[in-house]
């Protein structure tokens, strides 16, 4: 008797999480939304502890191809780096969102961040690392504060 109502209790418990492992899987297939790019966990500065930063600016156009976002600084092709939950790219209309404003490949964009070159062997401040291909000789790290720059083109 015992026996049966444990299996029982663990039927009832599992069910749930199942069923909302499969829903949370079908939504993300849905949306076609990925991270072709690396992330990073942006710490927050407080009084204790103040996040210091070098004021540096970067000024980058993004393109998507063969799989991966890159940015182009006017000198050379980079893999971004984003703080988490700060860009999403979505592979069907082929738009880079950042902090909830939506850019078309192609736009620049100004924000605070610098260049760095790549080190295989300094990946653990990664939360994210995108694939093997999608890496280049240097990344572009963003801090935040996007802002879309306006270029007449003609």
């Amino acid at each position: 008797m015992r026996k049966n109502l444990f299996r029982h209790s663990i039927l009832v418990i599992m069910l749930p999480l199942l069923a909302s492992c499969e829903t949370t899987n079908h939504q993300n297939s849905d949306q076609k939304v990925s991270k072709p790019f690396f992330t990073y966990h942006l710490l927050k500065s407080t009084p204790e502890k103040p996040m210091i930063v070098t004021p540096t600016a970067i000024t980058t156009e993004f393109k998507y191809e063969n799989g991966c976002v890159l940015a182009f600084d006017g000198t050379r092709w980079m893999t971004p780096v984003f703080p988490e939950g700060h860009a999403t790219f979505d592979t069907t209309n082929k738009t880079l969102n950042l902090l909830g404003v939506t850019y078309q490949l192609g736009e620049v964009v100004f924000a605070g961040g610098n260049v760095t070159p790549y080190d295989r062997d300094n990946t653990q401040f990664y939360s994210h690392i995108p694939a093997e291909h999608c890496i280049t000789e240097y990344l572009a790290k963003f801090y935040g504060d996007y802002e879309k720059i306006y270029l007449d083109r003609n």
